[in-house]
């Protein structure tokens, strides 16, 4: 991954990260992962959330392609799309691992707010 990314690139993860950016679509995903693919009515009784936010936020994951999903007669499953995320997780992934740096490390100011606040 280059250091800057291009502007199609960012607004594609800044919105994948809002789209994960919910309680309850991350313990969907949660529960997909942990329990694999899964029917609505199960996801329903693992997740404690009802019908029709269920539904709703479904719907959100399967429109940021976070989500696949299966029909078999009247039931519908889903199971997580990891494809999806692998780009914003390669992103995450090198923000979790300290990078080096050509740069001395920077001294750390001392003093009080005012100084802090000239240095930003």
């Amino acid at each position: 991954m280059a250091d800057t990314l291009p502007d199609a690139d960012l607004e594609r993860m800044a919105e994948l990260m809002r789209t994960l950016g919910h309680e309850t679509r991350l313990r969907l995903l949660g529960t997909l992962l942990a329990k694999g693919e899964t029917s609505v009515g199960e996801l329903e009784a693992l997740t404690g959330v009802g019908q029709p936010g269920l539904s709703q936020q479904l719907a959100i994951l399967r429109k940021a392609a976070l989500v696949n999903t299966r029909r078999a007669a009247k039931l519908v499953y889903y199971s997580v799309a990891p494809e999806a995320a692998a780009p914003a997780a390669a992103f995450l992934a090198r923000l979790a691992v300290p990078q080096e740096s050509d740069q001395a490390p920077r001294r750390r100011a001392r003093g009080s707010a005012a100084t802090f606040a000239r240095i930003l």
